[in-house]
């Protein structure tokens, strides 16, 4: 599992982790996304090209 969904070693408990992920989604509307995000996109396909503005 990735680092940065290992909350219960991020607070030192599973239980507190999910009673706290639980306090701040209970209110929550859950989006559902499907494909690549931008982030990792530009990740793949490399940095977007620069415009020379310079003279």
């Amino acid at each position: 599992m990735p680092k940065s969904l290992r909350w219960g070693e991020t607070l030192g408990d599973d239980v507190v982790a999910a009673a706290t992920i639980d306090r701040l989604v209970h209110h929550a509307q859950v989006i559902a996304l499907d494909g690549d995000s931008y982030r990792t996109r530009a990740h793949r396909t490399g940095p977007p090209p620069t415009h020379n503005t310079s003279k």
